[in-house]
C-alpha cells in the first residue's frame, strides 16, 4: 500500500490527487489537539480552521530527507499548535466579551447614546455595521445559540434581529438545546453539591481542630480536613470539565446544517467582530 510520504511526493511532481490527500490528512490534524492537550471538538475544529490554510504551503515545502511525512506533519502540528493555543488564551477575553453579546468597558464612540451621559446603545452600531450580509447573520445566530444560557431576556428581540430571525424562533431553537444540555446541567449540579458539602465539612473541621485541647485528635482532624480539601478540589475541577454551553455539534442538529458550517462560522464571525469586542485590537478607522 502506498504510504502518505510516497503520496505527497508524487502530489509534488504532478500536481494530482490534492482532494485525497488533504481528505486523509485532515483527521490527523483535526484529532491532534484531542490527542495531545485533550481539547473538545468544538477547539479542535477551530485549529483545524487555523491551520488549512497552511496545509498547501505545508506540502510544498515537504523535501523527502529520509525522515517520513507524518513525522514533518507532526513536528509542523506541534508547533503550529503552541502558536495557536498562545493565540487562542490571548483571544478568551474578547471572546468572552463576545459571548456576552454587549461592549465591553471602554467602548464609546459611535456607540454611546445620542445624548451626552446616555447608556450605550445596543446592540452597538459597530456590530450592527458588521453583520450585513445574509452569511454575516447565519454565523450571528449560531453565536446567539452558542451562549443562548446566558443572555439577558431582554436582549433577546433587538439580537434576534440583528441575526435575522424572529424572537419566537430564537427561543424555541435555545429551548431544544436547553433540552439537550439536560444531563450535562444535572451532572454540573451533582459536582457543586460534592463541592459544597466538603467545603462545608472542612469548614466544620477547621473550627473544631482550632479548639481542640487534645494533640493526636487534632492531628486527626487536619488529615480529615486535607480529605475533604481533596475532595473538594476534585469536585472543582469536575465542574470545570463540564461543557455546559451548546456545542456547535448540537447547534448544527437544531438548525438541520453541517457542524463544519458552524464552525467554521464562528470561526471566521468572532475574528469579524474583534474590533468590536477587544480592546487590544485595531479598529478601523
Amino acid at each position: 500500500m502506498e504510504n502518505l510520504t510516497e503520496k505527497v511526493l508524487l502530489y509534488r511532481k504532478t500536481p494530482e490527487g490534492l482532494a485525497t490527500l488533504v481528505k486523509e490528512i485532515a483527521p490527523r490534524v483535526y484529532q491532534f489537539p484531542r490527542r495531545t492537550m485533550g481539547w473538545d471538538e468544538d477547539a479542535c475544529g477551530d485549529f483545524y480552521l487555523f491551520f488549512h490554510p497552511r496545509l498547501l504551503r505545508l506540502l510544498d515545502r515537504f523535501r523527502d530527507q529520509g525522515r517520513p511525512f507524518e513525522s514533518y506533519l507532526c513536528a509542523i502540528l506541534n508547533w503550529q499548535l503552541r502558536n495557536f493555543a498562545r493565540e487562542r488564551k490571548q483571544g478568551e477575553r474578547s471572546w468572552s466579551a463576545s459571548l456576552r453579546l454587549d461592549p465591553g468597558e471602554g467602548f464609546t464612540g459611535s456607540d454611546s447614546d445620542p445624548e451626552e451621559g446616555g447608556p450605550p446603545r445596543f446592540p452597538p452600531a459597530g456590530l450592527c455595521a458588521l453583520v450585513r450580509s445574509d452569511a454575516d447573520r447565519k454565523n450571528f445566530l449560531y453565536l446567539l445559540l452558542k451562549c443562548c444560557r446566558d443572555i439577558d431576556p431582554c436582549k433577546v428581540d433587538p439580537l434576534a434581529a440583528v441575526a435575522g430571525v424572529t424572537p419566537e424562533r430564537f427561543r424555541e431553537l435555545a429551548t431544544t438545546l436547553k433540552a439537550m444540555r439536560s444531563s450535562r446541567e444535572k451532572r454540573l449540579e451533582t459536582f457543586r453539591e460534592r463541592r459544597n458539602r466538603a467545603f462545608a465539612l472542612a469548614r466544620l473541621l477547621e473550627s473544631e481542630a482550632a479548639v481542640e485541647p487534645d494533640g493526636e485528635r487534632r492531628d486527626a482532624l487536619r488529615s480529615s480536613i486535607a480529605r475533604a480539601r481533596r475532595r473538594m478540589a476534585s469536585a472543582m475541577e469536575r465542574m470545570a470539565r463540564v461543557g455546559i454551553a451548546p456545542t456547535n455539534r448540537e447547534i448544527a442538529i437544531v438548525l438541520g446544517v453541517p457542524k463544519g458550517t458552524v464552525d467554521s462560522g464562528l470561526y471566521w464571525l468572532k475574528r469579524k467582530l474583534a474590533p468590536v469586542y477587544d480592546p487590544d485590537c485595531p479598529r478601523s478607522a
